[in-house]
Order: structure tokens, then C-alpha cells, then sequence
């Protein structure tokens, strides 16, 4: 009776090397297509004024004022070459 928690225990582990190895080399990277040297791309954080606005307009219309200490800001993108 003492082998068969032995028994499953190496079961186990060989099921699950076995699954470690079946898994394959393939990777979900995918290589950057050529980039123009001269060109950078530079990630900036701009004023989201688009929630703003619209955060504004329903203040409006409820008679609330709104005071942004931290104005909500969106991440953009910025080629410059």
C-alpha cells in the first residue's frame, strides 16, 4: 500500500514533464518589421480633453462645479525623425 502514493507522485511528474516538453518552441514574439534609423518613437503623456469635455458638460448640466487636481491624461505616441 505504501507504492501507490509513490507510484502516483512520480506519475504525476512525469505527466507533467511530459507536457512541458510537448509544448514546442514557438513563441508569440513577433520581429519588428525594418525601422528607418533616422525615426524615433517617443511615448508623451497629453491632456485627455476629450474626457474632460465630456466630464464637464454632465457637471454642467447636473450644477456642479469641477476643479481638476489631477487632470486625467492619455499616452500618445510621437514619430519624430
Amino acid at each position: 500500500m505504501k507504492a501507490i502514493p509513490g507510484i502516483a507522485v512520480v506519475s504525476l511528474l512525469l505527466v507533467g514533464l511530459a507536457g512541458c516538453t510537448s509544448a514546442g518552441t514557438k513563441s508569440a514574439h513577433v520581429a519588428p518589421a525594418a525601422v528607418n534609423g533616422t525615426a524615433t518613437t517617443e511615448m508623451r503623456t497629453r491632456p485627455d480633453d476629450a474626457y474632460i469635455a465630456e466630464v464637464e458638460w454632465i457637471a454642467r448640466q447636473r450644477g456642479v462645479r469641477v476643479h481638476w487636481v489631477n487632470p486625467p491624461e492619455k499616452r500618445v505616441s510621437i514619430v519624430s525623425r
